[in-house]
């Protein structure tokens, strides 16, 4: 006789994997939402690895030798497999567990870049005013990011203005605001796997020396964004201030 939560450990542990598996990859293609993608795979599948380690467990005891039940290589593979996912998902958490619950991030927090043609995508309704998410934002930025600052850079407005828009191609970001005159930019950018829409505002202005350059990234939706709002503007950052 089977241990019956011997055999249905590798099922729930494999069926877990699946929807996470799922709400990856329909989100990446557009077909669910990526919030509904992104609660798949860090919600539901590991709470379905969760009870497949709980049943393999439950499993490897009942089909101990003086129990006389079959299906302990089940058990064995549902813990197993369990187990494996469990940590990759857990060492993948574990590199944004440092970033702060906060979505706007800016490289001047005493006069940040407004948003005009991206304020109506604000799920918030706030349109994007800053801060977003708070009046602690600014405060929880510091401690987290206080090496983001604004560029300056020894070279003429005009080049400047070339340099953001052709680092911002380069990123693959979507222009939505062009308004050189007055050194203003806006774009979307999205994550790649979950589908997230962001926004980021770059003002370009003369400092006396040279331009002085400002960014700010902020998400459409949710409350933290796992550190990736400050990751876009360092990696802008470090492609415009290496030239082009």
């Amino acid at each position: 006789m089977n241990s019956t939560t011997a055999l249905a450990s590798p099922l729930v542990a494999g069926l877990a994997v699946v929807t996470g598996l799922v709400g990856v990859l329909k989100a990446r293609f557009g077909l669910i939402s990526p919030l509904v993608g992104f609660a798949l795979f860090s919600f539901l599948m590991p709470l379905g690895l969760l009870l497949g380690l709980l049943l393999g467990l439950i499993g490897l005891v009942r089909t101990r030798r003086n129990q006389r039940r079959g299906g302990a290589s089940q058990a064995w593979a549902g813990a197993l497999l369990s187990v494996v996912v469990l940590g990759w998902v857990l060492t993948l958490a574990y590199g944004t567990a440092q970033a702060p619950t906060i979505h706007d991030i800016t490289t001047n927090i005493d006069d940040p870049p407004a948003f005009e043609a991206a304020a109506a995508e604000d799920s918030r309704g706030a349109g994007f005013a800053y801060p977003s998410g708070g009046a602690t934002v600014p405060d929880q930025q510091r401690q987290a990011y206080p090496e983001l600052d604004t560029l300056h850079l020894d070279i003429s407005g005009d080049e400047a203005l070339w340099r953001v828009r052709h680092t911002a191609e380069d990123l693959g970001w979507t222009p939505i605001l062009e308004d050189p005159e007055n050194g203003r930019f806006e774009f979307s950018d999205t994550t790649p796997w979950f589908r997230f829409v962001d926004f980021v505002a770059v003002r370009v202005r003369d400092d006396g020396a040279g331009t002085a350059i400002d960014v700010r990234s902020v998400s459409q939706v949710g409350v933290g964004d796992l550190g990736e709002n400050a990751a876009r503007i360092r990696r802008f950052l470090d492609v415009l201030g290496h030239g082009h």
